[in-house]
C-alpha cells in the first residue's frame, strides 16, 4: 500500500477526534462551570513510533497527526443570580466537594442544599469546609436557618450565626487536572496537594462555560472541510490502487 495514504487517513481520524471534542463544548455551553477542551494537532514520522505505526519501506516514514487534548482553565463570564447559594469564585482556585472517590475540586457554584441542610452540588456532593474532624477529613458546611450570608473569604454566616467557612484551594499552574465528569476535576497525580487559593468569593453569582459558541462553530466549519479534504486524498489513493491492479492485469 502506497504510505501516502497513511497521513490522509490518520487527518482523518484526528478530524473526528476533533469533532467529538467541539461538539461536547457546545452541548455544554449553558453548563455552569463548564471548562472547554481544546486539541492541537503535531505532526510525528511514523518511524519514530515504538512500535512503528505503519510497515516499514524502502520510501521515507509518512508524516501521522498527532493529538494533544487539553483543558482550558480560563474563567466563564459571570452573571448576577440573586439565589444566595449561588456562588462564583473571582480569581484563581476551585471550590473542593466531596466524591465518593474521595475530593474533586470545580468552580461550578449553583450549590443547594440537601435534606439534612448539608451545602451541596448539584450532583450531590458535599461542599467541603476548612475544618477537620477527628479523623482528618473535611467537614461538610450545614445551612439550618433562613437568612444566608457569605463573605469574600468563605465565611458562611446564618441567622448571623458562624456555620463554616468554604474551602478554597488551588493548584500550581499549568494545572495538572483532568475531568471527573461535567465539571468536576481531580488532579491527575495522586499524591498532588492543594495549596489555599486567593479566589474571592461572590454570593448570588454564578461562572457560566467558557465556552464561545461563535469560535466553536468556526472550528467546527473547518474541521469538517479538513475532514472532507484527507476523504479526497484517500479516495484519490484507492483510485490510484485500483487502476494500477487493472492495468497490470493487462499485460
Amino acid at each position: 500500500m502506497n504510505s501516502g495514504i497513511y497521513p490522509a487517513v490518520s487527518g482523518s481520524l484526528a478530524a473526528m477526534r476533533k469533532l467529538d471534542v467541539i461538539s461536547n463544548n457546545l452541548a455544554n455551553m449553558n453548563t455552569p462551570g463548564f471548562k472547554r477542551d481544546k486539541m492541537t494537532f503535531e505532526g510525528v514520522l511514523a518511524g519514530t513510533v515504538n512500535p512503528p505505526a505503519v510497515p516499514q519501506g524502502m520510501t521515507a516514514d509518512p508524516i501521522l497527526q498527532k493529538e494533544n487534548v487539553y483543558i482550558d482553565h480560563t474563567s466563564g463570564p459571570t452573571s448576577q443570580s440573586g439565589n444566595p447559594l449561588d456562588m462564583a469564585l473571582d480569581g484563581d482556585g476551585f471550590f473542593a466537594v466531596t466524591i465518593p472517590e474521595g475530593t474533586a475540586y470545580t468552580r461550578q457554584g449553583n450549590f443547594r442544599t440537601s435534606a439534612d441542610g448539608t451545602l451541596v452540588t448539584m450532583e450531590g456532593y458535599p461542599v467541603q469546609g476548612v475544618e477537620r474532624d477527628k479523623q482528618g477529613k473535611a467537614v461538610p458546611i450545614k445551612i439550618k436557618g433562613n437568612r444566608v450570608e457569605v463573605d469574600s473569604k468563605g465565611n458562611v454566616r446564618v441567622d448571623d450565626a458562624p456555620a463554616g467557612t468554604i474551602s478554597i484551594v488551588d493548584f500550581k499552574k499549568p494545572y495538572a487536572l483532568i475531568k471527573s465528569g461535567t465539571a468536576l476535576f481531580i488532579p491527575s497525580d495522586p499524591l498532588a496537594k492543594p495549596q489555599p487559593g486567593k479566589a474571592q468569593v461572590q454570593q448570588g453569582f454564578t461562572e457560566g462555560s467558557n465556552v464561545d459558541s461563535i469560535s466553536e462553530m468556526v472550528q467546527m466549519i473547518e474541521t469538517n472541510r479538513y475532514f472532507e479534504a484527507c476523504s479526497k486524498v484517500i479516495k484519490g489513493f484507492d483510485d490510484i490502487a485500483a487502476k494500477s491492479v487493472n492495468e497490470l492485469g493487462k499485460v
